[in-house]
């Protein structure tokens, strides 16, 4: 697997920022500074980026560990990474660095983590 998950540090912050960009409620830089501001303020909350198979920084998924459960915040890919297909990589990429949480999607991310987990039931992973 070559793809993989990076936590986020702060050489990382023009990335990050791009990425959060990307999101139609954070148009400004000013709730792009406010979004990254709210993961930093509790240890609880993470941002990691994604690199996908051409090591492109391509995608950002923002967590909430709230005790054996993963809240997925904001699950970001770049345009021309946006399938399914890459969504499943990244949350497969997260369970195993969290192998005992249950990940659940929030009101923004829930289609994507519903479909996620159907692929884990019926054994189609890619």
């Amino acid at each position: 697997m070559i793809e993989m998950l990076y936590q986020y540090r702060k050489d990382y912050q023009k990335i990050t920022m791009g990425l959060f960009s990307l999101v139609s409620d954070l148009q400004n830089i000013d709730l792009v500074s406010q979004e990254m501001a709210w993961y930093a303020d509790k240890s609880n909350r993470m941002i990691y980026l994604w690199k996908d198979g051409h090591h492109n920084w391509s995608g950002l998924i923002g967590i909430e560990v709230q005790n054996a459960q993963l809240l997925i915040h904001r699950l970001i890919l770049a345009p021309p990474s946006r399938n399914q297909e890459n969504y499943n990589q990244l949350l497969d990429e997260l369970q195993s660095l969290y192998p005992k949480a249950k990940i659940i999607g929030g009101f923004e991310t829930k289609k994507i983590c519903t479909r996620w987990e159907q692929t884990k039931v019926h054994g189609n992973e890619s």
